[in-house]
């Protein structure tokens, strides 16, 4: 079986459960918390893609931690994917089922990369823009990237706005590398 197509398999049938069994919204609550704490706990995925630990160990961890906190169905879920020795996937998982959540329920991803820190103020005023523009169900995602320089750079989708200094001095570098060339 083509690796990639594993993830998708898994999330897109906790997808299709959740919305047949009108819990959508809980599931993806569960699966963002999963995400989050697997993206916090990097020490997490060696352990588990370890063949020494027991599938046993495994589950007892995962329930220790989660038990309380998620539903029947990502506990299944997660006892699904460890017996089926699955478990190195479980981010593009988590990946895949909130991109599904999210293609569902209609909500768009921006994702504003800056130089420095946004204010909240900023932050307030593009969110209230994007919901003018017919977008009232869209999530804006802020980034530092010391890199760019300053400036800023935008993504929807597959598209990208880049108005950052970085981008600006390159070209301004490639257009006098061809001028001085030409002289």
């Amino acid at each position: 079986m083509n690796e990639s197509k594993i993830p998708v398999r898994y999330a897109k049938a906790l997808f299709l459960i959740g919305k047949e069994k009108g819990i959508l919204d809980l599931l993806a609550g569960d699966i963002t918390m999963l995400s989050d704490f697997f993206e916090k706990t990097p020490a997490l995925m060696p352990w588990l893609r370890s063949p020494v630990i027991k599938i046993k160990d495994k589950l007892n961890f995962l329930h220790s931690q989660f038990d309380s906190q998620i539903t029947e169905y990502t506990t299944r879920f997660v006892h699904l994917v460890i017996n089926k020795k699955r478990e190195r996937y479980f981010p593009d998982m988590f990946r895949d089922f909130i991109q599904f959540y999210k293609a569902d329920a209609g909500i768009k991803t921006f994702v504003l990369t800056t130089a420095t820190e946004i204010d909240a103020s900023i932050k307030q005023k593009l969110n209230q823009g994007l919901k003018r523009k017919d977008m009232p169900d869209h999530e804006l995602i802020t980034r530092v990237k010391p890199l760019i320089l300053g400036g800023f750079m935008l993504q929807a989708d597959d598209m990208l706005y880049d108005a950052s200094v970085s981008t600006s001095l390159k070209k301004l570098k490639k257009e006098l590398t061809t001028q001085i060339r030409n002289i």
